[in-house]
């Protein structure tokens, strides 16, 4: 143990994280924490999302080459490119393209959530925690305006960026009000039965401390333990409006375990009828079935994970939900 706490130590100060910080890597990375903790130290890809309602990803990749970025197609999303900023003056949030909504500045981890609730036309769905706007708006993308969006966010605050971003994006088809998700039960809805719902929770965003990192030093679990409480109420209430057959996605942008696996794993022990679906495709990494000597079951293997290493992006946990 006295080595392993040296280790902690030595990799804590080599990479300026705090040693609860390296632990919690050290166990969300278990054969490759080093080589994590290096890609954490790029910065992060520039990535963005083609807003298919306005412009085909061919027609945006000409314009923006024009003005001397370099685009490079996304492996997974046929309408979303890596960005090379390098050989233009430009900048990728104030171009005309922007401006007008052609294009969304996004993470390539915050796209797959959507992806893999495979919204369609005609679809009812709820997001559940919207602002600002990043997957409300790519949901109506795939469904293509058409069938209904309420998307709702328990700070009005961030309500007004929803709502720009809505009108910048050309989104017709969704319903926008300020509300806690924890409380919504399905008589808050009136005709509306969501057949689809998102749940992008809040969480510690460790995954993406490479925009923010002051969450390198964080100093023990006790915001994860807050937040996790959070994360299950929120779940227990998404899964209680949907109907049989209705799909849920949950997703967060931490690496923690406590966010993610447990959470799934603690809600379904308390929560009947529902399973774990794999993806359709072959994306990122299985979930943790298992961490130490707690189990959280096989299932949680068709989870997914997203590492910065492997996968050129922040780290993301999804999980596809559905009611039996």
């Amino acid at each position: 143990m006295h080595d392993d706490t040296n280790k902690i130590l030595t990799l804590a100060e080599r990479f300026e994280y705090s040693p609860f910080m390296i632990r919690q890597i050290m166990k969300n990375f278990p054969n490759d924490h080093i080589a994590a903790l290096k890609a954490f130290a790029q910065p992060a890809p520039e990535t963005i999302r083609v807003n298919t309602l306005k412009i085909s990803p061919e027609e945006l990749k000409t314009r923006l080459e024009e003005k001397g970025f370099k685009l490079t197609p996304v492996e997974w999303l046929d309408y979303a490119f890596h960005v090379d900023s390098t050989h233009t003056h430009h900048t990728l949030g104030a171009t005309h393209e922007y401006l007008k909504g052609f294009y969304y500045l996004q993470s390539l981890g915050s796209m797959i959530p959507v992806h893999l609730l495979y919204p369609k036309p005609g679809d009812q769905i709820l997001d559940m925690c919207a602002a600002p706007g990043s997957k409300t708006t790519q949901i109506a993308q795939y469904m293509q305006n058409q069938g209904q969006i309420i998307a709702i966010d328990i700070k009005k605050s961030r309500i007004n960026s929803l709502i720009s971003n809505i009108r910048r994006m050309d989104v017709r088809n969704a319903i926008i009000f300020p509300f806690d998700a924890t409380q919504l039960y399905i008589q808050h809805l009136g005709k509306f039965r969501p057949n689809k719902i998102l749940l992008d929770a809040p969480c510690t965003g460790s995954g993406i401390l490479r925009h923010d990192p002051s969450i390198k030093r964080m100093k023990n679990d006790s915001k994860i333990h807050r937040l996790r409480q959070q994360q299950k109420k929120l779940l227990k209430a998404g899964l209680k409006l949907l109907p049989k057959g209705g799909t849920l996605v949950y997703s967060t942008c931490s690496f923690h375990y406590q966010e993610n696996e447990m959470v799934v794993a603690e809600v379904l022990k308390e929560v009947k009828n529902v399973e774990i679906i794999e993806p359709q495709e072959n994306i990122g990494l299985p979930g943790f079935s298992q961490i130490d000597d707690m189990e959280f079951g096989y299932n949680l293997l068709k989870s997914r994970r997203l590492t910065p290493h492997l996968h050129n992006c922040d780290a993301f946990f999804y999980c596809i939900l559905q009611k039996s």
